[in-house]
């Protein structure tokens, strides 16, 4: 059963989950321990915001790429697709989603460095570049299917600027406290709450 207890009722609450169902997603089924699947989710997070940084995107396009990973990972396994493959289509498709495209070479130049540090960048006119980028653009589809094609995502970080603006100084901590507290919860409403409490 899904978290529709604190979910609106307009709301598609599809990617929010339950305990249960986190427990029991496709790595945890495929045989991943908890501890691996949480240290290769943070493993993919840290590589997508090195390679955003390095991409020169917005924060907010890293983060839209960090969501589509742990999205895609409910639905599909570690065992099945290696997140040093999956993170950079999920941040190319980012890129366009949140219009800042990168170049599809930059950001195969720029996975390359971030996992090979010691090697050369890949030659644009070897057959093993041809390939990496001829799979990047498959697993930006494989993502696109897997979320079916829900990529439009409301941070809760954009709430809480437009937050900001309304409560006085020496309440901000208390307000950002409250926000980081809430992850899981639904951006407008963990904001609602966050200017009420501030009052």
């Amino acid at each position: 059963m899904r978290r529709a207890s604190s979910v609106p009722e307009n709301c598609n609450n599809k990617w929010y989950y339950t305990r249960a169902q986190i427990d029991n997603n496709p790595s945890r089924r495929a045989g991943l321990d908890p501890d691996k699947e949480l240290s290769y989710r943070q493993q993919a997070a840290n590589l997508l915001q090195d390679m955003g940084q390095r991409l020169n995107v917005s924060q907010l396009t890293i983060n839209t790429a960090i969501v589509y990973m742990h999205r895609f990972y409910m639905v599909q396994s570690f065992t099945r697709f290696h997140r040093n493959i999956i993170s950079p289509a999920a941040l190319f498709l980012a890129a366009k989603v949140e219009e800042q495209p990168r170049k599809l070479e930059h950001v195969i130049k720029v996975a390359h460095a971030c996992l090979n540090p010691q090697e050369p960048s890949p030659d644009i006119r070897s057959d093993a570049y041809l390939q990496q980028a001829q799979d990047l653009v498959i697993l930006e589809s494989i993502i696109l299917q897997t979320l079916a094609f829900e990529i439009t995502i409301d941070h809760p970080h954009t709430h809480v600027v437009k937050c900001t603006q309304l409560v006085r100084g020496e309440h901000l901590v208390l307000l950002w406290c409250f926000c980081a507290s809430l992850p899981l919860d639904l951006p407008v409403w963990v904001c609602c709450c966050c200017c009420c409490c501030s009052q």
